[in-house]
């Protein structure tokens, strides 16, 4: 019995940070997901009978929402040359907050399109702002671990938000409707606050450009950090393969019950818990993170061609298969963000790590808006799409190890470069 308890110990001290400005990041990531749980679980609820949208019309807005979210990333994520990271990413989650209450009051499709672009406009910045921070606190060394953490308590944030959204859904009445909106933007003012208690500096870099975007030129021609962007983008497919693709393929290409779903949702949702940190402690160098991003384009080509097989089979056996793809799904999912997390840290000059970062975070940005219809065309081309999107990460998982092997070298020039008034030695 206390060896169990020793291993449960061991396992919850590794979702803890080593110093106590670590723990408040991990307590005001928990309140931020925790309000992004209870959006995501409520707020097309809401969209339809609240306000009383079509689906084409909330679908229309959201689109909308998005491509304002994609193209303010970078302009928004500058300003931290101005504020610094931590000073950005307090703004970023009262303006969060601020336009979730306003959302809740909108009453037609114009207020709804309009407060949802506002409100996405605080999406982008804040895993670029995270990562600063983070890395601010506890090292550059353990910046990917600590990061995995922050993952894995995400993921209960998330849950613990979608969670308090139920009993408001089963109610019904507008206000209870209303009301998950507003307990969001609860959420992110609490988590302004909570960003508030840390001690540590994370000061604006002092070199600030004449012009806030002449930082962004390095990054533009950095072809080598731009194809990493790419790979990185294509891998983020997980979750739209996740959110859309697996359970349109559960119902329309399989014999399998569509109370499935949940079951697949849950697997998914543990496994992240459980395994993030795991995958993350594996990964400490570019080599690592080139490692990383390969295994996760041949762990979602593996998971796309288990759902191919899942059509030709019955039942039960379905349901296993279902099962594996789900797994393997998860896996390219942790792998994909522990290796992003590393090289685009590690491969950003450190006085322009806001740029490179800012730029990097379009990857996942772009998959947000041409994900859904991509997998919409996978899906209506059923067993060719998918064996064309398992092509597709294998193709994307080449690339990681052609652009990681020339980062890598990149790096090493870097390191062999002689210092200013150093004389190289042959």
């Amino acid at each position: 019995m206390s060896g169990a308890a020793n291993a449960l110990r061991r396992l919850l001290s590794s979702y803890i940070l080593p110093n106590r400005d670590g723990r408040v990041i991990v307590a005001a990531v928990v309140v931020y997901a925790t309000g992004s749980g209870l959006f995501l679980a409520g707020s097309t609820v809401f969209f339809l009978k609240g306000i009383g949208l079509s689906t084409a019309q909330v679908g229309t807005g959201l689109t909308v929402a998005g491509l304002a979210g994609f193209l303010t990333t970078v302009p928004v994520s500058m300003l931290a040359r101005r504020f610094g990271p931590l000073q950005l990413l307090r703004m970023v989650q009262v303006w969060r907050g601020a336009w979730l209450v306003a959302l809740a009051f909108a009453d037609n499709v114009w207020t709804f399109t309009l407060f949802a672009s506002l409100f996405m406009i605080s999406q982008g910045p804040v895993l670029p702002m995270v990562q600063l921070v983070v890395s601010a606190v506890v090292g550059e060394r353990d910046q990917t671990k600590s990061l995995g953490v922050i993952g894995s308590v995400s993921n209960v944030g998330m849950c613990l938000g979608a969670l308090a959204a139920a009993p408001f859904l089963s109610l019904g009445d507008i206000w209870m409707l209303r009301s998950i909106l507003l307990l969001g933007g609860l959420c992110c003012v609490a988590a302004a606050g909570l960003f508030g208690l840390l001690h540590v500096k994370v000061a604006a870099p002092a070199d600030r450009p004449a012009r806030w975007h002449s930082g962004l030129l390095p990054v533009l021609r950095d072809r080598r950090y731009l194809a990493l962007t790419t790979v990185n983008g294509v891998l983020f497919l997980h979750t739209v393969l996740l959110g859309i693709g697996l359970p349109l393929w559960l119902v329309q290409s399989t014999d399998a019950p569509p109370g499935l779903l949940s079951a697949l949702i849950t697997v998914n949702t543990v496994l992240a818990i459980v395994l993030q940190v795991h995958f993350a402690k594996r990964v400490s160098d570019s080599r690592g993170g080139t490692r990383a991003l390969r295994g996760a384009g041949v762990m979602l080509a593996a998971s796309s061609l288990v759902l191919v097989t899942s059509s030709y089979s019955r039942t039960w056996l379905t349901i296993g298969l279902l099962v594996v793809a789900t797994v393997l799904l998860t896996c390219g999912e942790m792998l994909q963000a522990v290796g992003g997390w590393e090289m685009s840290y590690r491969h950003a000059p450190r006085d322009l790590r806001t740029e490179y970062l800012s730029v990097f975070s379009l990857g996942g940005a772009a998959v947000g808006i041409a994900g859904p219809v991509l997998v919409a065309v996978v899906l209506s081309w059923q067993t060719t799409g998918m064996i064309v999107l398992a092509a597709l990460f294998l193709v994307t998982a080449a690339a990681a190890t052609l652009v990681g092997a020339r980062l890598r070298h990149a790096e090493r020039d870097d390191a062999l470069e002689p210092e200013p008034g150093e004389t190289a030695v042959a």
